[in-house]
């Protein structure tokens, strides 16, 4: 069974009250200060600051969660493994505003989708002085007796992509930057077929892109890795 590793964690700290800018000196004299009679105004940076020791020892909690993940997708793909880096947005509240992959090379939509749900329905540490960015890494390793399928190089889909170059357009529509895809890929005749793919957005603008995007590669005809299953990245 996959050791889960909690590898890095990091909070976003960018908000706190700032000096007020002072202006120029003036002679003029002070006018006479006045009790306020309307609601008082509370502000809040774009950022605040979240606990890092509460926030990890929520992904601490979530660990069966995570693991019961990878163990479902390792039910369907035997050599499933790799490294998973997560970004979510705390509200004020410690609800999950959203959350992405910014990297993972597990190369499973399914597995992928499943652990961002259990971070996405977790409640997390209330953070100060606004929302909270949260990143965190993991990384599973497959078995040591299962057979690893064979490293591809990119350029192995190089020709499948150019011709799925409109769709891929029309899926990411104006999202900008780069969508990064792994995926395994098994003998099917004299092609290949996709057994699982992978994929992250470039941004948060980009998650609603992801599916059709998966259909878009899926649907592509692409040589065959021989007598045996093959890995690779990919980006689109």
């Amino acid at each position: 069974m996959a050791a889960l590793a909690a590898i890095a964690l990091a909070s976003a700290a960018c908000g706190g009250a700032q000096e007020p800018v002072k202006g120029p000196d003036t002679a003029t004299e002070e006018a006479p200060q006045r009790e306020a009679t309307g609601p008082k105004l509370q502000m809040t940076t774009e950022l605040g600051s979240i606990d890092p020791r509460a926030t990890q020892a929520t992904f601490d909690r979530l660990e069966a969660k995570l693991n019961a993940c990878y163990r479902a997708g390792q039910g369907r793909i035997e050599y499933l493994e790799g490294d998973a880096q997560f970004f979510l947005r705390v509200g004020q509240d410690g609800r999950t505003k959203y959350a992405y992959l910014e990297g993972s090379t597990l190369g499973d939509r399914d597995t992928e989708k499943c652990m961002l749900d259990a971070l996405t329905s977790a409640t997390w540490p209330k953070p100060e002085g606004g929302e909270a960015e949260v990143r965190n890494s993991i990384g599973f390793d497959a078995p040591g007796d299962v057979r690893p399928p064979v490293d591809w190089s990119a350029d192995r889909l190089a020709e499948a992509l150019g011709k799925s170059d409109g769709k891929i357009r029309k899926c990411k529509g104006s999202v900008s930057g780069n969508f990064k895809g792994t995926a395994y890929v098994q003998p099917d005749g004299k092609h290949g077929r996709f057994q699982s793919i992978g994929m992250t957005p470039p941004n948060k603008d980009g998650i609603d892109k992801l599916d059709c995007l998966v259909d878009v590669v899926r649907d592509m005809k692409i040589p065959s890795p021989g007598s045996y299953a093959a890995k690779v990245s990919f980006i689109l």
